[in-house]
Parts: structure tokens; C-alpha cells; sequence
């Protein structure tokens, strides 16, 4: 009897991380799904102590997608350590109604490849949440190299580009005075 518990715990025990590790793996159609990561400069005048290294995880529950996103500490980069706190906690749907301006960088879109919309909720220590309209566009080079697009719908009217790992964000090295996004995408 003892050898059937223990055979059966680890026949349940196995089967239960065989699951947790399928919930984790990404569906090919999905390119929104995993890390993306992105070099904030914008406030920094140049100055790597106002710069961040920011965070989003994306993943499917059911029929909706749902993310977290979060700072890291770059200590050897010069960046606060610890970041400030913000947190934010987005959940949305694949769009339906998504509408390519002019104005991105991607234009004329036909290499976009997903496009999810809803919305963040934003938190910050010390302050009261609040609530941003998002899509998050992902485009698709020849090469197969991918881009995620943050386009803050509203409030906001700007997008701004977000990568697979940091390096690659730091390659990108934005050195405008509002980074490397792209503002007024609408014209009001």
C-alpha cells in the first residue's frame, strides 16, 4: 500500500508539473506572449540615474491575455536601484478593430502581426492607481526579428518600442528627448 501512495503521489506530482510547464509554453500564433523589455530615457536629460530598465510578461488565460509590468534594478548601469515601484497590471483581448496611423514607424502595418487591446492599471507607492488604454502592436521584420509597439491609446496618443531582452534595448540607445517613442500618433 505504501508503495502505491508513493507511486501515485509521484505519478500526481509529475503530472502536475508536466501541466504547470504546458500553461508556460507559448502558442506559435501568439507573438505577444513571454518577456518584453525596454530602455526608458525619457526624463533622463542623458543622466543614467533617471533611466530604467522596464519590464512586461505577457501570457493567455482562457480567451483573454493578461500581463504584469514591473522595473529592474541596473546598479552597474547607474540606474536607481531600487527602481521606484511602479507596478502595473494589464489585461485585454486580441483587437478587432485596430486601425494602422500614419505615423508609426511601421506604417503602412503590413507586417504587424498581433495586436492586443485593453487596459493597464497602473500603480505607483505613495499614489492612487489609475488606468491607461493600450495596444500593444507586434511587428514582424523580413528577418523574422520581432518589435512590440506600446501605443498608449489614451491618455497618452504615443507608442513606444519594446524588445525581447535588454541588450537589445540598450542597443537600440535611444538618445532623444523623449526616447525612442513616437508622440502625438493622432493628430487631435
Amino acid at each position: 500500500m505504501s508503495r502505491f501512495l508513493a507511486l501515485f503521489g509521484s505519478v500526481v506530482l509529475f503530472l502536475s508539473v508536466l501541466g504547470a510547464s504546458l500553461d508556460l509554453a507559448s502558442p506559435v500564433e501568439e507573438s505577444l506572449f513571454g518577456e518584453w523589455n525596454r530602455l526608458n530615457v525619457r526624463y533622463s536629460g542623458g543622466n543614467p540615474s533617471n533611466s530604467e530598465h522596464e519590464v512586461m510578461h505577457f501570457w493567455v488565460e482562457a480567451e483573454a491575455w493578461s500581463g504584469h509590468y514591473n522595473k529592474y534594478p541596473e546598479p552597474t548601469l547607474g540606474f536607481p536601484d531600487p527602481p521606484d515601484g511602479t507596478f502595473g497590471i494589464f489585461t485585454g483581448v486580441v483587437a478587432t478593430n485596430f486601425v494602422c496611423q500614419p505615423t508609426f514607424p511601421f506604417y503602412p502595418c503590413q507586417d504587424v502581426v498581433q495586436v492586443v487591446e485593453g487596459t493597464t492599471r497602473y500603480s505607483r507607492p505613495g499614489r492612487p492607481p489609475f488606468n491607461i488604454h493600450q495596444q500593444h502592436i507586434v511587428v514582424r521584420e523580413r528577418n523574422g526579428h520581432e518589435v512590440m509597439w506600446q501605443y498608449f491609446v489614451s491618455p497618452g496618443n504615443f507608442a513606444c518600442p519594446w524588445y525581447r531582452d535588454f541588450e537589445e534595448a540598450l542597443a537600440a540607445s535611444p538618445s532623444t528627448a523623449h526616447g525612442d517613442c513616437i508622440f502625438q500618433v493622432k493628430s487631435q
